[in-house]
C-alpha cells in the first residue's frame, strides 16, 4: 500500500515541567517503500546521443537548450531535450561552460583560452581571441555585450563589446576560479578553490577577497540580490551571506557529496547539483531538500528558466530534464529514490516564536525517535517514537507554552544519533 500526505495531530502533556499542551503536526513529505513502490523521479533522463562528459548546459527557452563538453562537443535541442543534434564547434578542446544572455547570442569557453560565440541560438559558432592560453572553466554575461570568463591560475578576462575584445583583470589569486556570476554590469562574485570568494562592485577593475570561513573548494556562486549570495562546493558545502559578502554562514546541505553548480530562479527557489544529487530550496537557501535524480554520476551544471523547467548535465553524456521543478510524483518501480543517508536538518525558522519545523531524512526502514530537551538534558516532549520508512519527513512544533531559551532536539534512527540546538524567542 502506498501512502503520501499522511498527517496526524498529537497533543502532549508533560509532568514535572511547567507547560501546557504542545501541538505537533507530522507531515510525511514523501515515503519510499523499497520492496514495493517508489516515487517517480521528475528529473527525467534524456538521450543526448553521446557518452562523453558534458560540462555545461543552458536552457534558452521552453524548447531550446544547448550543452557543451569534452572534445569540443556542442549539442542543441529544440524539443525540450527529447532529441539533440551535434553542432560544429571547430575545436577538439574541452568546452567547460556555455552562457546565453538572450535566446540568440551565446558564448562557450574552455581549454587553452578558447572562446566561441553564436548569434543564432547555438547553431553556428565562431572563435574569438581571448588574449590568453589559460583554460577557462566558466563564463557569465550580464547582457549581450558585457561578460566575464574565469579559469585556472586565477585568470579573469572581461569583454564589454560582445566578445570582440577581451581584456585582463587582476584576481590576485593563483587558484582555479571556478565560477563567476554578475547581478548587473558592476556587481559580481567569483568562487574558487580554497574557500575563495572575490567580489567586485565596479565591473572588475577591483576584485576584493571575502572572508568565507571555509577552506573547502567552492565550485559555484550565485548572487540572488545585493545582499544575499549563495556558494556551494565540495563535501556538501553551502555557504550564504545576507550582507553582501561581509560575513558568511554555513548552511546544512544534508549531504557530504560534492556540489558543482547552484542556480536560483528568484529570491526563494534555487537548485544545486553535484555527485549524483540535486537539491532544491524554497526559502532562499536556508534549507535544502534532496530530489531524486536517478543517477550516481557527477552533474556539473544545472540551469532552469523558471521554477518548473530546467536541465542538468554531467558525466557519460547525461542530460536530466524537469518540467515540474523536480518534485517527485506517481509511482515508478524502475527509478527508485532512496536517500543516501539519514540526516537531521537544522530547524527553521530558528530562532522561532512559537512554531518551528524539524526536517529529517531516513535512509532505511526502522525505529525512529525525535525528542526535545532543555539545556540540562531533561526531556520536554517526544515528537516521534515509531517505525518509519525511508524518505523525507517534516514535523511542525508549537512551543507556545514553553519559556524563551535554548533547547536541544535529538534524532535517533538505527545507529544515527544527532543533536541540534534551537532558540525560542518570545
Amino acid at each position: 500500500m502506498r501512502r503520501h500526505g499522511e498527517q496526524s495531530k498529537i497533543n502532549y502533556s508533560s509532568s514535572g515541567v511547567n507547560m501546557q499542551f504542545l501541538s505537533v503536526r507530522i507531515s510525511l513529505l514523501f515515503i519510499v517503500f523499497i520492496s514495493c513502490f517508489t516515487l517517480q523521479a521528475q528529473w527525467i533522463k534524456k538521450t543526448s546521443g553521446t557518452t562523453q562528459t558534458l560540462l555545461g548546459v543552458h536552457v534558452l527557452d521552453l524548447n531550446t537548450s544547448v550543452a557543451v563538453g569534452v572534445s569540443g562537443i556542442i549539442l542543441r535541442s529544440t524539443n525540450s531535450g527529447n532529441n539533440w543534434s551535434s553542432q560544429t564547434s571547430g575545436t577538439t578542446k574541452f568546452l567547460r561552460d556555455v552562457s546565453f544572455p538572450d535566446v540568440n547570442i551565446g558564448y562557450a569557453v574552455g581549454e587553452e583560452g578558447i572562446i566561441l560565440k553564436s548569434t543564432d541560438s547555438g547553431i553556428t559558432w565562431n572563435s574569438r581571441n581571448s588574449g590568453t592560453t589559460t583554460t577557462f572553466v566558466h563564463v557569465h554575461f550580464s547582457d549581450a555585450n558585457t561578460g566575464t570568463a574565469t579559469g585556472l591560475d586565477g585568470v579573469i578576462r572581461r569583454t564589454t563589446d560582445g566578445g570582440s575584445n577581451w581584456f585582463a583583470q587582476t584576481s590576485n589569486a593563483n587558484v582555479e576560479l571556478t565560477w563567476v556570476h554578475f547581478l548587473n554590469a558592476n556587481t559580481g562574485m567569483i568562487s574558487g578553490f580554497g574557500g575563495l570568494i572575490l567580489k567586485t562592485t565596479d565591473g572588475g577593475p577591483n576584485w576584493i577577497s571575502q572572508s568565507t570561513g571555509t577552506t573547502r573548494n567552492l565550485r559555484s556562486v550565485f548572487i540572488i540580490n545585493d545582499n544575499t549570495i549563495i556558494a556551494v562546493g565540495v563535501s556538501g558545502t553551502i555557504i550564504k551571506t545576507t550582507n553582501g559578502g561581509t560575513s558568511w554562514n554555513q548552511i546544512v546541505s544534508g549531504t557530504t557529496r560534492d556540489l558543482y553548480s547552484v542556480h536560483f530562479i528568484n529570491e526563494n527557489v534555487g537548485f544545486a547539483a553535484g555527485t549524483g544529487i540535486i537539491l532544491r530550496t524554497d526559502n532562499g537557501g536556508n534549507t535544502w531538500i534532496q530530489q531524486p535524480s536517478g543517477v550516481n554520476i557527477d552533474l556539473y551544471r544545472i540551469h532552469l528558466i523558471d521554477s518548473d523547467r530546467g536541465m542538468a548535465a554531467g558525466q557519460q553524456g547525461t542530460i536530466l530534464f524537469t518540467n515540474n521543478g523536480g518534485i517527485p510524483t506517481g509511482i515508478d518501480d524502475d527509478d527508485p529514490f532512496i536517500p543516501y543517508d539519514t540526516f537531521l536538518y537544522q530547524n527553521y525558522p530558528n530562532p522561532f516564536n512559537p512554531t518551528t519545523n524539524f526536517g529529517f531524512r531516513i535512509a532505511n526502514f526502522g525505529f525512529v525517535s525525535l525528542k526535545i530537551y532543555d539545556v540540562l538534558g531533561i526531556e520536554i516532549v517526544t515528537l516521534l517514537n515509531e517505525e518509519k520508512g525511508a524518505g523525507e519527513y517534516e514535523i511542525e512544533f508549537n512551543g507556545s507554552s514553553l519559556t524563551s531559551g535554548v533547547y536541544l532536539y535529538q534524532l535517533r534512527a538505527g545507529n544515527y544519533i544527532t543533536n541540534r540546538k534551537m532558540i525560542l524567542l518570545k
